[in-house]
C-alpha cells in the first residue's frame, strides 16, 4: 500500500476513534432521559482544557491527563444530571423542555470556557485559543504510526469489549439494559433506575472528556472545539441508532471514514471541492439517515424481547 493511502487510512481511523468516544457518550445520555444533549460537545472541550493545563503548566504529556479529563468531565456531566435534568424530568418536563435546558447548559458551559480562555491568556500570557499538541510517532519499517493512532485505537477496542462485558456479563449491566428498555417495570423489580442513570451520565461525560484530550492532536483547539464536533457526534449516534451503544460505535467509524476519505477524493480533480466543505459530509449523512432509516443501522439488528430481559434481571437478583 502506498504511503499516502496508509496515512489516509490512519487519519480516518483516528477520527473514527474520536467519534466513537463522543457518540457512545451522547447515546448513553439519550437512552436515559430520551433527550439529545447539546451540551455534550462542551464536555469534550472541558477535557481539552484539562489536558492543556497539564501540558502547559505541569509539563505532563496530554496522554497522561486522560484519567483526570475523564474524571472532571464525567463529574460535570453527573452534576448536570443530578441538579438540572433529573429534577426537571421528575417534575414532568417534556422532551422539548429538557432539550431547551440542554441548550441553555451548552451556552453556559461554552461561555464559561471562553472566560477561562481569557483568564489564561491575560493572566498567564499563554495561547488559550488555536493551540495544538505535538505528537510523536513510532516507526515500524516504512510505516510511521502516531501515538494518537495507537492509544486511541487501544482505548476504542477496550471500550467495545468493556461495554460488551458490562452489558452482558454483569448484574449492573443487565440492570442497566432493563432500566433503559422499561424503567418503570425495572424499578418494580428492584432496579435502582436513578443510580443506573447517574452512572450512565458520568460515563458519558468521561468518554467525552477523553475525546477532548485527544482533539488538539488533530484539530486546532479552543472553547468552540466541542461545538465544532457536535454535528459529527449527532450524525454518528443517529446513523448507528440513538438507542444503541454498539450502533453508536458503528456510526462513529462510518462517519469518521466517510469524512476523511470522502473529502480526500472530492478535493481531487475533476471536482476540486474545497476541504472547507468537509463538515457537509456529516450533515449529508445525517439528513439521509433521517430520511431513509431514522431508527438507525442498529434497527436492522434483532433485539431481545423486554420480557426476557426483565426475567434475567429477576433471576440475577435472586442469586
Amino acid at each position: 500500500m502506498k504511503t499516502a493511502e496508509t496515512t489516509l487510512l490512519i487519519d480516518a481511523m483516528i477520527f473514527g476513534n474520536l467519534l466513537v468516544l463522543l457518540a457512545v457518550g451522547l447515546t448513553l445520555t439519550y437512552i436515559t432521559l430520551r433527550i439529545p444533549n447539546f451540551a455534550h460537545g462542551d464536555l469534550a472541550t472541558i477535557g481539552t482544557y484539562v489536558a492543556y493545563f497539564m501540558y502547559t503548566y505541569l509539563k505532563i504529556s496530554p496522554y497522561l491527563s486522560i484519567p483526570l479529563a475523564f474524571l472532571i468531565s464525567g463529574t460535570i456531566a453527573l452534576l448536570s444530571y443530578l441538579f438540572i435534568f433529573k429534577p426537571l424530568a421528575d417534575r414532568g418536563t417534556g422532551i422539548i423542555g429538557l432539550m431547551i435546558a440542554s441548550i441553555a447548559l451548552e451556552v453556559v458551559l461554552r461561555s464559561s470556557l471562553h472566560v477561562y480562555a481569557d483568564i489564561l491568556s491575560e493572566t498567564y500570557k499563554v495561547i488559550s485559543r488555536g493551540f495544538l499538541f505535538r505528537d510523536y510517532t513510532i516507526t515500524l519499517g516504512t510505516l510511521s504510526l502516531p501515538y494518537l493512532f495507537i492509544i486511541s485505537s487501544a482505548l476504542s477496542i477496550f471500550l467495545i469489549f468493556s461495554f460488551y462485558i458490562l452489558l452482558t456479563k454483569t448484574k449492573f449491566g443487565i440492570a442497566m439494559r432493563a432500566a433503559i428498555e422499561n424503567p418503570n417495570l425495572a424499578e418494580v423489580l428492584g432496579v435502582n433506575v436513578n443510580k443506573v442513570y447517574a452512572i450512565s451520565w458520568f460515563l458519558a461525560g468521561g468518554l467525552a472528556g477523553i475525546a477532548g484530550a485527544f482533539l488538539p492532536f488533530r484539530i486546532t483547539a479552543g472553547p468552540e472545539v466541542g461545538w465544532y464536533m457536535l454535528l459529527r457526534t449527532f450524525a454518528s449516534s443517529i446513523l448507528g441508532g440513538f438507542l444503541s451503544i454498539y450502533g453508536a460505535m458503528l456510526g462513529g467509524y462510518a462517519v469518521g471514514f466517510a469524512e476523511i476519505i470522502g473529502i480526500y477524493f472530492l478535493s481531487k480533480p475533476p471536482l476540486n471541492i474545497s476541504t472547507a466543505f468537509r463538515p457537509a459530509i456529516s450533515f449529508i449523512i445525517l439528513i439521509i439517515t433521517l430520511l431513509i432509516v431514522p431508527e438507525g443501522l442498529a434497527s436492522k439488528i434483532k433485539l431481545e424481547k423486554i420480557s426476557k430481559l426483565l426475567k434475567t434481571v429477576k433471576r440475577t437478583r435472586k442469586q
